[in-house]
């Protein structure tokens, strides 16, 4: 018998003797072997599945020679017996010749021999084992190390809550350590062991394994724990000054958390513990769990105890379904998935993963357990979908979902509705209702009727709408932006009464406006269709949010928008981009923290979302939060390791936050190989300025007609006309500079011409930059005018964010004009509200050189 133990580091050994450690050290066939005998499904393997993983480069005859080759290797140094095949097409490992510790371990574990199982457990998958064989073969060790090491962690948790139940404090407490040091990166696992140890009553205990955690992940990451894992520490550590010692609990397995391990909030009955016993907790631990509860409550609102329900809701990720149709149905899936996904997010019991993350988890091989550790999620929903004609020319649908319980891995539900086209809506209705009822969530009336309301009652109108629907979530483009309007108003003439399409019809007219200057007529036919949509049904979440997003994008009406974006989300709580728009509106209003809690929720429903964290990050940064905005950004490159605005946004924090030009400048050495847009950005031209590489500046200017920034009207300077002719400026060519800023003066008259009547804040800001202009040309009364004008309007009560860029461009003309005292009034009243400018930063920019003579300003300075 052959010995493999691939559980920790590769070994090889043989009960006669038989020298087969040499094989460990030839890493192909090595890998080929840890493959044969730990792949799952345990057993037989296909040949082309072996020739895809470890010769990918190779055409099929060599390939099919090279495994053939190892194989016969293999035979000749373990016996010929260790190795089996069936027919021409399959090989697999003799489990009578050759044993294996991992189909042995698992196979413990299935049967419950927990303990037996962690004997087993040695150490990683191939411990010490790195790039091998192929990029396949390492992308699937990796995925098996992950797999199996969390198994043992689930293994020693179990332990723990067994040797809990006994009341054997100590064994216990030494299996949810182990647990832990098997899974050392994982946060969630580490509020675990805090509501373990806490259970136990051992605060003392529960608070260092957070400081253990915490100095860790400041060591290797410079970052610090979650804002739930501080939460949950600090409630530990009060409760744990402030009640009594506790006796060690007597045999009790209810355990119940002391305190969520996903939130701070009213305690539930973890499913983690949930079959073990049904014995009551000792009356101490109990009191201290109600303790834990108050000081939670009172301490962290800001946590999940805002909900109403004493219990924390499920959350359910909504994967992508599966299309098995032809490519060309692709849109319609998608269509049926965010159908299910927008019928579940109405319900308030539950929270509802989807968007980005969603996305990001379609197709992949993780495990539900996996992906559960990776968004904190309790249940996946999946499916597959089928549209296919018969032979007499009817459609049907075939949908088959299931429900998993991501924990355990568990099927919770599954079902094939296979119905006639016609029933497509009764079918989504029932597919929600039954998920819903799966999970033992309570409805309303109103979500009630939502989970079963068809949007139309003609499938060729929800055709055409699922197909603009689809060219509006692709990537922004003029193109995609014309072909929704067109299939939506091919819907909405195929059936007039269809509200779902009236508002996203209003959806994609004001984006032609907003996003692509494509006329003002757009923004009266968006506002037209929103109408026909709330007409047409005057609680349907889409339509309040198209509302809220005509009356931000063209009028910058926030109070109005944000009375829709709240009805929007009222009726669908679970909709990330809902929340994270309502913080839009909450930091154009400036309303700081109420902005912040936003995009919090919304990072939260989608966790995978770039976007919200984006945006919490700028307005930590204009709240002068550098190193909170620096953190936030961070967790962007998490998830989007190349994305240009977190470079801006870090490159403006080193100059905001120390004016650190050498830091700026590697930044900008950073980004560049790994942006998309580098040579477009912005904050290059500004770097170049504070680093008085004027001609650097000149040239990056002049590459391009416009540089691209986080939002183009809330960056200074209000045009490349102004930008060049700054730069020629400091490079002392008057006679270039008047020409730029007398094209500039052409480009904004005609911008403000064009601007949208209601639209105050972006007419303000274009008089910013006329005053700049006409400032620049010397054309003193007309620049003072324009100053007048924006001033007499209060921009920043207007606008929080574009308002004080406004005030910016307008101090700036007052430098032009030789108005440094009323220059340095407006920085003055700048330093004073959250807006992108520090003292650091003033002390580089040449842009401000006049004014450092002027005691008032060195004061400003300090």
């Amino acid at each position: 018998m052959v010995e493999l133990r691939l559980l920790g580091p590769l070994s090889l050994s043989s009960s006669d003797g038989r020298g087969v450690t040499t094989l460990a050290r030839q890493p192909k066939r090595a890998a080929l072997l840890a493959y044969l005998a730990a792949a799952v499904p345990h057993g037989l393997h296909r040949r082309e599945t072996l020739l895809a993983m470890f010769w990918p480069e190779s055409d099929q005859p060599h390939a099919r020679q090279a495994l053939s080759q190892t194989l016969h290797v293999l035979r000749r140094a373990l016996g010929d017996q260790a190795i089996v095949t069936r027919g021409d097409e399959e090989v697999g490992v003799n489990p009578e010749a050759l044993w294996c510790d991992v189909p042995a371990f698992e196979s413990a574990l299935d049967q419950e021999r927990t303990a037996e199982a962690l004997t087993l457990y040695r150490g990683a998958f191939l411990e010490g084992l790195a790039a091998s064989a192929s990029v396949e073969f390492d992308h699937w060790m990796d995925g098996e190390r992950e797999r199996l090491k969390e198994r043992a962690s689930e293994a020693a948790w179990s332990l723990a809550a067994l040797k809990a139940s006994e009341g054997d404090q100590v064994e216990a407490e030494r299996w949810a350590r182990k647990a832990v040091a098997l899974v050392p990166a994982d946060e969630v696992a580490v509020r675990r062991l805090m509501n373990f140890l806490a259970s136990l009553g051992d605060a003392a205990a529960a608070y260092r394994a957070y400081e253990t955690f915490s100095s860790r992940l400041a060591e290797d990451t410079d970052l610090q724990p979650s804002l739930e894992t501080q939460a949950l520490a600090a409630a530990v550590r009060t409760a744990g000054a402030t009640s009594a010692p506790r006796p060690a609990p007597r045999p009790s397995s209810a355990m119940s958390p002391a305190i969520s391990g996903t939130g701070v909030s009213a305690p539930r009955m973890d499913r983690r513990w949930s079959g073990i016993s049904k014995r009551t907790v000792p009356l101490a631990i109990a009191a201290a769990a109600a303790a834990f509860l108050v000081l939670a409550q009172t301490l962290f609102q800001h946590g999940r105890s805002h909900s109403a329900s004493p219990s924390q809701p499920p959350r359910i990720m909504v994967l992508p379904f599966e299309n098995l149709g032809p490519p060309g149905d692709a849109y319609f899936v998608d269509g049926i998935t965010d159908e299910i996904t927008a019928r579940l997010a109405m319900v308030r019991e539950m929270e509802v993963i989807a968007g980005q993350t969603s996305a990001h988890y379609k197709g992949s091989t993780l495990t539900p357990r996996q992906i559960a550790r990776e968004v904190n999620i309790d249940y996946l929903l999946e499916g597959t979908v089928t549209r296919e004609q018969s032979a007499g020319g009817k459609v049907r649908v075939r949908v088959r979902p299931q429900l998993i319980d991501a924990r355990t891995e568990t099927q919770v539900w599954a079902v094939v509705l296979d119905e006639d086209m016609t029933q497509l809506f009764p079918l989504l209705s029932e597919m929600a209702q039954q998920v819903v009822s799966e999970l033992h969530v309570a409805l309303e009336e109103p979500e009630r009727s939502g989970l079963v309301a068809p949007p139309t009652q003609n499938l060729v109108a929800y055709d055409y709408y699922l197909q603009g629907r689809q060219f509006k979530q692709r990537s922004w483009t003029e193109e995609n932006t014309k072909a929704a309007i067109a299939m939506l108003e091919r819907a909405i003439q195929s059936d007039t009464t269809f509200a779902l399409a009236y508002a996203w019809l209003s959806y994609a007219h004001t984006d032609a406006y907003w996003l692509w200057g494509l006329g003002n007529d757009h923004l009266a036919r968006a506002k037209e269709a929103a109408d026909n949509a709330l007409r047409l049904a005057p609680q349907l979440a889409d339509a309040e949010m198209a509302l809220g997003f005509y009356y931000y994008a063209c009028c910058e009406d926030y109070p109005r928008a944000l009375t829709y974006l709240e009805a929007a989300r009222s009726a669908r709580p679970g909709d990330a981009f809902t929340t994270m728009f309502i913080g839009d509106a909450y930091k154009r209003s400036g309303r700081w923290d109420e902005a912040v809690h936003a995009y919090d929720q919304a990072a939260k429903l989608d966790p995978r979302w770039a976007g919200p964290l984006l945006n919490l990050a700028q307005v930590q940064l204009w709240l002068r939060h550098y190193g909170e905005a620096e953190q936030t950004i961070k967790r962007t490159q998490l998830l989007q390791p190349g994305d240009a605005f977190a470079y801006s946004m870090l490159t403006w924090i080193s100059l905001l936050r120390s004016g650190n030009v050498a830091e700026a400048r590697a930044l900008q050495r950073e980004a560049q190989p790994v942006t998309e847009g580098y040579e477009d950005m912005k904050v290059w031209f500004d770097l170049d300025l504070v680093d008085h590489d004027f001609r650097g500046a000149l040239d990056r200017v002049r590459r391009k007609n416009r540089l691209k920034a986080v939002d183009e009207n809330d960056q200074w300077l209000a045009s490349n006309h102004i930008r060049r002719a700054v730069a020629y400026r400091l490079l002392g060519d008057s006679a270039l500079a008047r020409e730029q800023y007398d094209s500039a003066s052409e480009e904004l008259q005609r911008d403000l011409a064009l601007a949208f009547p209601s639209s105050h804040t972006d007419r303000n800001w274009f008089r910013s930059g006329l005053a700049i202009s006409y400032a620049g040309l010397g054309r003193r009364a007309a620049a003072l005018e324009e100053v007048r004008q924006v001033l007499a309007s209060a921009p920043r009560e207007m606008d929080a964010i574009s308002g004080a860029v406004t005030l910016q461009n307008l101090a700036f003309a007052y430098v032009l004009l030789g108005e440094r005292t009323e220059a340095i009034k407006l920085l003055t009243r700048l330093l004073a509200v959250p807006a992108p400018l520090s003292p650091a930063l003033l002390r580089v920019d040449p842009l401000w050189e006049p004014l450092r003579s002027e005691p008032a300003f060195e004061r400003l300075l300090q």
